[in-house]
Order: C-alpha cells, then structure tokens, then sequence
C-alpha cells in the first residue's frame, strides 16, 4: 500500500514541477527586459528574435527567460508541451504555423502538428482554419465564419476499462489500446438576423482501431470482455460522423453570461451498418462574474460558473453503439473535459449521460503592483484557486437520467495561469466513496 501511495503522489508531482518550470520562463518573460538593448529586428518571422534570444555568446545567463520564451512562443516553428489524452503523461514536439492572411481581411493559417509523450502516446494534425468577417445587414452578432479542415492521428497504448454502466467496480479494470483517425471540416455561422445565435456543423471520416494490451501485470480487455459485453471489440469499421448543432449565446447585464449547445449526431458505419447510430447532446453553461475591473468591465477568469449535460444516444433494432464511442464520466473524459473529479478517468461508461457541475474559479490577483518582481509577483499573477462539486451518471436507457443515485464529488485545489488561460488545474475531490482522489489536468497551453 505504501508503494501504491508513493507512485500515486509521483504521478501527481510531476506535471506540477514540469509547469512551475515552464512558468518560471516563459511567465516573467514579458515583464523583464533583455539584459542588453535589442538589435533592430528584421523579417516576417521570429526568427531573429530567438538567435538573439538564444545567442550563447553574449550573457546567455541573463537572457535565459527570453530564449525559453521564445523556443515555446516564436513564429512560424515553435516547441509544444502538452498531454494527448488524460493518464498519457506530458509530451513534446513541435508546431508549425503559416500565415496566409489574404487582402480582403480574412485570417487565413495552415498548421501541422507533432508531439509524443512520455507514455508513448502520440498526436498528429495537419489543419487550414479561416475567419472571414461577414459584412452583411443579416449578420446582427457581428461574428465571423470559422472554417477548419483537418487530418489528425491519435495512439492511445494503453486505455483503462472497467466496463459497462453506473454499477462496475474499480478494482475489476482492464487495459486497451486504441488508434483514432480523422479527417473532416468544421464550419460555424452567425445565424441570420439573430445576434444571439450561431449555427454550424461537421462533417468528417473515422477510422477507429481497438487492441489489446501485454505486459507484466496487466490485465487485456480480451481476457474479460467479449462483443456482448464491450460491443466493438472484435471489429472496427469505418464511419462517416454528421454533425449540425445551435448554439445560443448572450451577454447580459454585464455579470451573466449563457452558452448553450444543442447538436444532433449521426455516426454510419460504412461497413455493414451494425454499428451505426445516433446521439443528441445538449450543454448548459451559465456564468456569473462577480467582480469588476477598476476602469470598467468584469474579471473574466473570476466566476462561478452552473454547467448542466445531457447525451443519449439511439441505435436501430439490432445495431450497438460501439464502447470506444460511448460517453465516459469520472475524472476527465477523452477530450479532457472534467467531470465527477473524485473518481479515476474514464471511470463510468455508457451511451447515455447526464452531468451536473458548479464550480467556482479565482485568480489570485491580477496583477501585484506593489511587488517587486521575483517570487511573490509570479505567484501571486500565475495562481488561481477553485472549488468544485460534481454530480453525474451513465445509464443504458435515457429514462434512467435523473437526479436520483447520481455519482456525487466535491473538492479543491488550485490553478495555474499563463496570461489569461488556465494551463494547469490540481486539485483533491472526496465523496466518491472510492476515497481521495487527486486530480490534475495539463492543458495544451504550448
């Protein structure tokens, strides 16, 4: 047991320190000056800032902040830092980026990125994004079309599974391994003559692949679980996933902010159509910022936030919803989206779902004008504090989702910012019933 424990907190430090690392450069970074004047910087690129940067030669001691900002910042190739799914580790690659902005004012980018974890999890993504404004009497919100079109590979080695349902035990969990890859295109729009409302939808090929895992003391999914009882084990097609969804979204009264999602999903295999089906999934996020800023407008990363979710899903008379497609709670699920936080990752599974979180997150400060810079300065603009409840449940049949024998978690911990964004939480949730539970989420902030 006290091996289990020392492990356990092992796994939890270490993407803590590999954070405070990183923000120990690349945070400072813009508050301090070089330790020399800058040369005249030339060229499209950031280039000649990093060899500048980075230049060993001249007091690279005192410049070591900005070279390290630079390597995870500068345009068009910089290093990324990240994980690919929860329980894959911390990773690194690289990200290359092309401007292709055209002279009617769209913001035109053409990306590909690469990285590998410490856990052999890897990631790939080649992708084209475009915003165009739309300049038209009909567009009352003012914003813009996105366009993304993408091709991206995920290996997950080894995917823990402890089968089907509300009801299955934790001490009963297997070990996968699973491939994703897709390619599609994603597109959202103002809807017309509505400036609350945006509409948009994705259309996109999947090309999923399941195994089994080896290893000393691990337990393959094969050895317990048959198609009967995981519906996709023995064979993968290909799918053609549909996607349309609305999404209503509004600002008032400065404080309150709603955003809706309503989407409706439809997943054909193209195979012999056994696996096909189709999935609705609504969201509710209500927000309220109860501070403001000295000279107007609210601090956005202060708020307490009420997410409500609801996912079922329908598959014709004698087709299955594959289990690699099904949703999960407990932990964070596959997109790294948080949910009953007391429990292991992916520790509930299920067609249908539905979730309740409140949670309450405060950055410390957002600035510390009286402080020196050093220590207490990065801190204090770097750390936010968040408390949480969760409360959620799979089931097999949507009329099983209500409010009663749902999973329950509460907790605390802390969050780390760079600039704006959270790119790190930790926190400890309890009332799971399955004891404490640490939980941390890296972000792909890099």
């Amino acid at each position: 047991m006290r091996a289990r424990s020392y492990a356990s907190v092992s796994k939890f430090l270490g993407p803590l320190a590999f954070v405070l690392i990183l923000l120990s450069t690349a945070g400072p970074a813009s508050a301090q000056a070089p330790a020399t004047a800058s040369p005249a910087i030339v060229g499209t690129t950031d280039w000649d800032q990093w060899k500048f940067n980075c230049s060993l030669f001249t007091d690279f001691a005192k410049k070591f902040i900005n070279c390290a900002a630079s390597t995870f910042r500068s345009r068009p190739f910089h290093f990324v830092a990240q994980s690919v799914v929860p329980g894959s580790g911390i990773g690194g690659g690289g990200r290359y980026t092309a401007d292709l902005n055209e002279k009617n004012g769209a913001q035109d980018q053409l990306q590909a990125t690469s990285f590998i974890t410490i856990r052999q999890f890897w990631y790939a993504e080649l992708k084209f994004t475009s915003t165009r404004a739309i300049v038209a009497d009909w567009n009352k919100s003012g914003e813009s079309l996105f366009l993304n079109i993408y091709a991206r590979n995920r290996s997950l080695p080894t995917m823990p599974f402890y089968g089907l349902g509300p009801n299955t035990n934790v001490n009963n969990s297997v070990r996968f391994s699973q491939r994703e890859t897709s390619a599609g295109i994603e597109i959202k729009t103002p809807f017309p003559e509505v400036s609350w409302l945006s509409a948009g939808g994705t259309f996109e090929g999947l090309w999923p692949n399941i195994g089994g895992v080896t290893g000393a003391n691990i337990v393959s999914i094969q050895q317990q679980y048959t198609e009967q009882t995981a519906p996709g084990l023995t064979t993968q097609p290909p799918f053609v996933h549909e996607k349309i969804f609305l999404n209503p979204h509004k600002r008032f009264l400065t404080r309150f902010e709603i955003n809706y999602n309503v989407a409706y999903n439809f997943y054909q295999d193209v195979n012999l159509g056994h696996y096909s089906f189709r999935r609705l999934e609504a969201k509710a996020d209500h927000r309220f910022y109860p501070e403001k800023k000295k000279h107007g407008g609210v601090i956005e990363q202060n708020y307490f936030s009420v997410l409500w979710r609801y996912s079922v899903s329908d598959a014709s008379a004698g087709n299955a919803v594959p289990f690699y497609l099904q949703e999960t709670i407990g932990g964070s699920d596959i997109d790294s989206q948080p949910s009953l936080r007391a429990f292991k990752d992916y520790r509930f599974r299920g067609p249908d779902l539905m979730t309740v979180q409140v949670e309450y997150d405060r950055k410390v400060c957002d600035a510390c004008e009286p402080c020196k810079p050093g220590i207490i300065r990065t801190v204090c603009s770097h750390l936010g504090l968040l408390l949480a409840y969760d409360a959620g449940k799979v089931a097999f049949r949507k009329s099983n989702l209500d409010f009663s024998d749902m999973h329950q978690s509460f907790g605390g911990g802390i969050s780390i910012y760079l600039g704006k964004d959270v790119i790190f939480r930790m926190a400890v949730a309890l009332g799971g019933g399955e004891g404490r539970h640490p939980y941390f989420n890296v972000g792909n902030f890099i």
